[in-house]
C-alpha cells in the first residue's frame, strides 16, 4: 500500500520485484532468497522532528502558486496527521527486524518474506488485500485535500 511518499514507496516496490524475480531465478541454484518487509519502528529516519523539518524545507521551495493551490490548511493538517500518525504507529522494538534476517540467513526453510512489526502484520498487510477503490477511499477521508480541488 502506497499512502505517500512516492519516490520512497517506488523504490521499495522495485526491490520487491527484484527479490521475487531473483529468489525465482536463483531456485534452481540452491539460493534462497527472502524479503524482509518492515513497518515502521522508532528510528532517526521515523523521527516527527525530522520529518517535519524535511517537509517544511520542502514546501518552502515550492512556488507561491504550487502553495496556494495546496493551502496553508493542508500543510498544517499534513503535519498534524503525520506527527499523530507516525507517534501511534512506530514501534520501538526495532530488534525485531535483525530477528527476521538472523531468521532468514539461519533457517533451513526461511520464509519468502517477513514482515516485522505490529503496523505490518495487521495494518499494511491486511489492507493490501482490500479493493483499491476502498482503500482509496480510506485514505481521501484521512489524508488532507488541496485548497483548490478538482473533482
Amino acid at each position: 500500500i502506497s499512502a505517500g511518499g512516492g519516490g520512497y514507496s517506488v523504490s521499495k516496490y522495485a526491490v520487491e520485484a527484484f527479490s521475487d524475480s531473483l529468489r525465482r531465478d536463483m531456485y534452481h541454484f540452491g539460493v534462497k532468497v527472502s524479503i524482509i518487509e518492515p513497518g515502521f519502528f522508532k528510528t532517526a529516519l521515523s523521527s516527527v522532528d525530522s520529518i517535519e523539518a524535511g517537509l517544511r524545507q520542502l514546501w518552502d521551495q515550492l512556488s507561491p502558486a504550487t502553495r496556494e493551490s495546496y493551502g496553508d490548511a493542508y500543510f498544517k493538517n499534513y503535519l498534524k496527521m503525520q506527527r499523530v500518525f507516525m507517534n501511534f504507529i512506530c514501534d520501538p522494538d526495532i530488534s525485531k527486524v535483525p530477528k527476521c534476517i538472523e531468521h532468514a540467513l539461519q533457517a533451513r526453510h526461511p520464509r519468502s518474506r517477513y514482515s516485522p512489526g505490529w503496523d505490518a502484520k495487521f495494518l499494511w498487510i491486511p489492507a493490501s488485500y482490500l479493493p483499491a477503490f476502498l482503500v482509496d477511499a480510506i485514505l481521501a477521508l484521512v489524508l488532507p485535500r488541496p485548497a483548490h480541488q478538482v473533482h
